[in-house]
């Protein structure tokens, strides 16, 4: 039996992807965006997961290594599980099998495009209520703004994100602006303000005065120092 459209919470998200940086940089575009980003690493996860949840939306690679993305969508759907629930393929491979019906995206086209067309097919997703004893002002805005700069696919920029990805998760998101920009896809104006030479380089923007870590970011003692000095709060 599906969830009906007035009990199904809006801007749910589930990404369904083996590559572990690819799956962290869309989830956090999206929750950028406002939407509620669950993640699941490959095929059988993302069953495992749509057996106990429903989502407005379904976003999943096409090619992982225990099956097709279009394989798991047509499981989930013959089982009842996907419906009222738009569904994306999100995939770099240049052939898709079993895609009758489905939209494709290219990973080629970024991130950035992918929000697009998330915020076409479901609009914006409604506001979440504010934390109890903050305004509506104060819990949406961030303490801090981070900006981590990579190298494509690189082993230093790829254990920067992981280190990250792992320490922003003992804070709360919503105080933190985390902002990903590889530039093995070009060079925007900010990396010149920022003075890049070096990647992978993390720097915080503000608060001033703006601060430069250098590196694969193995010890993350300074970053969380950085974040306690701004006053982002940890986790409970």
């Amino acid at each position: 039996m599906g969830v009906s459209e007035a009990t199904r919470p809006n801007g749910q998200v589930l990404c369904v992807d083996d590559d572990e940086a690819a799956r962290y940089l869309l989830g956090r575009a999206l929750e950028l965006a406002g939407f509620a980003v669950t993640t699941a690493g490959g095929v059988r996860e993302g069953l495992e997961v749509l057996r106990r949840r429903r989502f407005n939306l379904v976003i999943s690679d096409y090619r992982m290594p225990d099956g097709t993305g279009t394989w798991m969508l047509k499981q989930a759907s013959s089982a009842g599980l996907l419906e009222g629930t738009e569904v994306l393929i999100f995939t770099g491979s240049t052939h898709v099998e079993d895609a009758a019906g489905l939209k494709i995206v290219s990973k080629q086209r970024g991130t950035d495009h992918i929000v697009a067309q998330v915020l076409k097919l479901l609009g914006a997703p409604a506001p979440r209520a504010a934390a109890q004893g903050q305004g509506p002002q104060e819990s949406a805005m961030s303490r801090i703004e981070l900006v981590l700069y990579t190298a494509g696919r690189s082993a230093a920029s790829l254990r920067a994100l992981r280190q990250m990805k792992t320490l922003l998760s003992g804070y709360e998101a919503a105080q933190v602006d985390f902002k990903i920009i590889d530039l093995a896809e070009g060079r925007p104006a900010s990396a010149d303000e920022d003075h890049i030479l070096l990647t992978p380089t993390l720097v915080q923007r503000s608060p001033l005065p703006r601060t430069w870590v250098v590196g694969d970011l193995e010890d993350t003692t300074l970053v969380a120092d950085l974040l306690d000095h701004s006053g982002v709060e940890r986790r409970q």
